[in-house]
């Protein structure tokens, strides 16, 4: 009997991945990026591809850049790199004014073919600035609560919690990124001398602009 048996090692979460033959040739990745509303082709849309490495079976270090390459007027983009032992690959997606993305890509799926399409939809986003003012206070028991009533998604943007102020000398100022090209529709209540009154309203939010929420009550 052996023994000693040929094993494939590696550390951890990646034993598998030791085993995975090297290949020889260039691989290519076919990139089409579109706008998340219209699903009209984004162009200058700069994308790069990241990966890491195994070699001997063993985990070369932290994600290293490997290609990068920017759409065309038709949102695409080819990204040519040489195969290697990778164990995995990660593709990021940024742009003036859009909300950055980035992906997963099993180099398994590149075992059966050398060109793999990939496509892609990006979101438009603006900075909004919220300030909520007591301009005509009354007196200590005077109360703000503010929400903005969007919908999380994928990307962080504003929270939609409630915040609660009270005091005669209310003036607070947040600053965060929501999506674009729409309205951003909020909430609030003001209590003076005991009494709440309700309001709800929304701001039209433009691509790369500095929005500004300003609520003096």
């Amino acid at each position: 009997m052996m023994r000693y048996l040929f094993i494939c090692f590696t550390t951890g979460a990646i034993l598998w991945s030791g085993c995975r033959p090297e290949s020889e040739g260039n691989l290519r990745l076919d990139v089409n990026i579109r706008h998340d509303y219209s699903d009209d082709p984004l162009s200058e849309i700069e994308l790069e591809l990241e990966r890491r490495v195994l070699t001997n079976g063993v985990l070369n270090g932290n994600y290293e850049s490997v290609t990068q390459a920017s759409t065309d007027v038709s949102g695409n983009a080819s990204l040519t790199f040489q195969r290697v032992n990778a164990l995995d690959y990660q593709l990021h997606g940024s742009g003036n004014a859009w909300f950055s993305w980035s992906v997963w890509i099993n180099p398994d799926d590149f075992l059966a073919q050398e060109v793999i399409a990939l496509g892609h939809h990006m979101t438009p986003s603006a900075e909004v600035v919220i300030r909520l003012i007591n301009a005509n206070p009354l007196d200590e028991n005077d109360v703000i609560s503010f929400r903005t009533l969007n919908i999380p998604g994928d990307y962080p943007t504003c929270s939609n919690a409630w915040e609660n102020h009270s005091g005669i000398d209310v003036d607070v100022t947040r600053s965060c990124w929501i999506e674009a090209d729409r309205y951003l529709p909020y909430a609030y209540s003001v209590n003076r001398n005991g009494e709440w009154t309700e309001t709800v309203d929304s701001l039209w939010i433009d691509q790369g602009e500095l929005a500004s929420l300003l609520i003096a009550w």
